[in-house]
């Protein structure tokens, strides 16, 4: 409930930031052609004709207008490729324009933070991520999201393999006990050992994270790994008594079904 809510402020807080460039733009020199495009693109965007004020503004973009308009219409269509077409890997280019092109640090911010969300989360380019977020990490005075950087260039590291650099920072989140992201640390330290094939070891750091964590979902989705590592390491009753108490919490009880009757039958052919 709490992801569409945001996505909802995102979107407004998008408009209004778009409408104080329309405004902005009564003072520029341009043709009142122009501004009626501008207009008339604006109107698509709030009817949600998505494809239709794309298509105007990239029309504008041809006629070469000034750089300053030029910048705010490359925002706004990077805000309807990452906000409302659902094509976010579209709207890299334009957030480029605007750390490319623009000087006040507010919209560099916002353009990279962006950068660095979509190619996390969707176009999966985790060097290019890492190289985002260490950008902002080098903002003085510190951003306020500094810490969320930092946890975010660690998971970048391990979605690439690069285990050790990752575990250097998780290490490093594991040392300030007060550190925002202190307890999703033990959660990232358990994948890596986990991925390395270190059963023991992920377990003990995902034994430390359930003790500190709070959200149901998590719990259950960790609990299932540490059921995934017992039997990996070959210790069956442990996985199976945790498999057996996640039936009832589990979004997919099929797949713990499946895994018990697996584990069930190991098990008595261990015994035979």
């Amino acid at each position: 409930m709490i992801q569409p809510k945001v996505n909802h402020l995102r979107r407004q807080f998008s408009k209004f930031l778009f409408l104080i460039l329309i405004l902005g733009l009564s003072s520029c020199d341009f043709t009142s052609g122009l501004n009626q495009d501008i207009l008339t693109a604006q109107k698509y965007v709030d009817n949600q004709e998505f494809s239709k004020a794309v298509e105007l503004y990239e029309r504008i973009l041809v006629k070469n207008p000034s750089k300053i308009i030029k910048t705010k219409i490359n925002y706004q269509l990077a805000e309807i490729y990452y906000l409302y077409l659902d094509e976010q890997v579209k709207a890299l280019k334009y957030y480029q324009f605007i750390v490319d092109n623009v000087d006040d640090p507010l919209w560099q911010v916002k353009s990279l933070e962006k950068m660095a969300d979509i190619n996390f989360s969707f176009a999966r380019n985790f060097p290019e991520a890492i190289r985002a977020y260490q950008i902002l990490m080098q903002v003085k005075p510190r951003l306020k999201n500094y810490d969320y950087y930092y946890l975010r260039v660690g998971e970048s590291y391990f979605e690439m393999g690069k285990y050790q650099k990752a575990r250097e920072i998780f290490n490093q989140i594991l040392s300030q006990p007060t550190h925002p992201f202190y307890i999703e640390a033990f959660n990232q330290m358990g994948l890596i050992e986990f991925y390395n094939k270190n059963w023991d070891k992920a377990v003990e750091f995902w034994l430390e994270y359930l003790k500190r964590e709070r959200r149901k979902d998590q719990i259950v989705k960790v609990k299932f790994l540490i059921a995934n590592a017992y039997e990996s390491n070959e210790k069956l009753k442990e996985a199976y008594n945790i498999y057996y108490s996640l039936l009832q919490s589990y979004p997919n009880p099929d797949v713990l079904r499946a895994r018990l009757k697996s584990l069930y039958d190991r098990r008595v052919a261990r015994k035979r």
